[in-house]
């Protein structure tokens, strides 16, 4: 929504500029499409709704528990962890500024997806002053993690921190369960691995690594709540790791970092997850009509995605061209130029909504390639 600056990465999310950042008419979002923020199309689990609207005024006017101790509970229970495994917060975003600063130094070296999700190179590099060893995605292997290649490279570099978001951003590629058994079994053991699965939930045969934390002291596991569980808005999510970890971190996390509404919405929600299962199935089969009709398109090819967002190319305009022209009909895309200088000027993301806003999203782009 602002410019890049040295103190802050640059995300999406300029659709919230047409609303009003001032609230003052919030009936102006049905005006747009914000498919460059990749919140979920659904509303959340009619359960969850219900019980906030059921109890608002209280959970408004309320302290949360301190320290999230029901939340933790549930979220160590889904998995066999026990809840000393599991530190809550303000979403993964909180987090990360939580512990990395905790996990790397300054001249540490911290190897990293390129592309991935900005946010993580602008705190490792810009914030913290760690050296980035970037491990790239081939766009020939349609951006396709390989872990031996990335093992590789943080093996090479000596990296103290591998980063991988998995399902990755803006990519849609992931690697499987056989994947990164082999990406870890790769890697040096002084290397730490922070997984961000914020996508994960949307990909029915890519588990999580969440068990994983309970046999290797490496990895810890971010998760978000915010696009499966359609939570954007309360802003909770939540590490899984080792233990002796969650306990050094434990004293810098602040009391209610994670608000009631956020709690209370986050334990109902992982008691409604075969309903949102369901909801990925259908963003499955929206994705899948969505990128049949971009490809139909001259000059734009997708990427594979197993998430709810699309990367594309496009061949003839220049990505900020394409995404200017659609904004003026009330579409919001991404252009990905900020997320790796190897993206150039060449790709754009959408978010996967429904079937009307993905047909604008669709008449948006045809409009532009039409008229470019």
């Amino acid at each position: 929504m602002t410019e890049p600056t040295p103190t802050h990465a640059f995300h999406g999310g300029a659709s919230f500029e047409a609303i009003g950042i001032g609230f003052d008419d919030l009936a102006r979002r049905t005006s747009i499409v914000d498919a460059d923020v990749l919140d979920a199309w659904y509303e959340p689990a009619p359960a969850v709704l219900a019980t906030l609207c059921d109890h608002l005024p209280w959970l408004v006017k309320t302290s949360p528990p301190t320290h999230g101790d029901g939340l933790r509970a549930a979220i160590a229970a889904r998995h066999g962890l026990a809840a000393e495994n599991v530190l809550v917060g303000g979403g993964t975003s909180s987090l990360m500024f939580l512990a990395l600063p905790k996990l790397i130094a300054r001249g540490d070296t911290v190897a990293l997806l390129d592309p991935t999700y900005g946010e993580y190179r602008h705190l490792a590099e810009t914030v913290l002053g760690a050296r980035i060893v970037p491990c790239e995605l081939q766009e020939a292997a349609g951006f396709a993690p390989d872990p031996r290649a990335i093992a590789a490279t943080a093996n090479a570099a000596r990296a103290r921190l591998l980063i991988l978001t998995n399902p990755n951003s803006p990519t849609g590629r992931c690697l499987d369960r056989d994947g990164l058994r082999t990406l870890l079994g790769a890697l040096g053991r002084d290397c730490r691995v922070w997984i961000d699965e914020t996508y994960v939930d949307f990909t029915a045969d890519v588990p999580t690594a969440e068990p994983l934390v309970r046999e290797d002291p490496r990895l810890v596991v971010a998760k978000s709540m915010s696009k499966f569980f359609a939570l954007s808005g309360l802003r909770v999510g939540y590490l899984a790791a080792d233990r002796a970890l969650t306990a050094a971190l434990e004293p810098w996390n602040p009391p209610w970092s994670a608000g009631l509404l956020a709690q209370v919405a986050a334990v109902r929600a992982l008691a409604e997850y075969g309903w949102y299962r369901e909801q990925a199935q259908r963003t499955h089969a929206l994705r899948e009509q969505l990128r049949q009709d971009i490809d139909a398109l001259a000059g734009l090819r997708c990427v594979p995605s197993t998430t709810n967002f699309l990367l594309f190319e496009t061949q003839r305009l220049p990505a900020a061209t394409l995404v200017a022209q659609c904004r003026q009909t009330g579409v919001y895309l991404r252009d990905c130029a900020s997320l790796s200088p190897r993206l150039g000027t060449r790709f754009v993301r959408t978010a996967v909504k429904d079937g009307a806003a993905n047909a604008r999203i669709v008449a948006a782009l045809a409009a532009a390639v039409r008229n470019g």
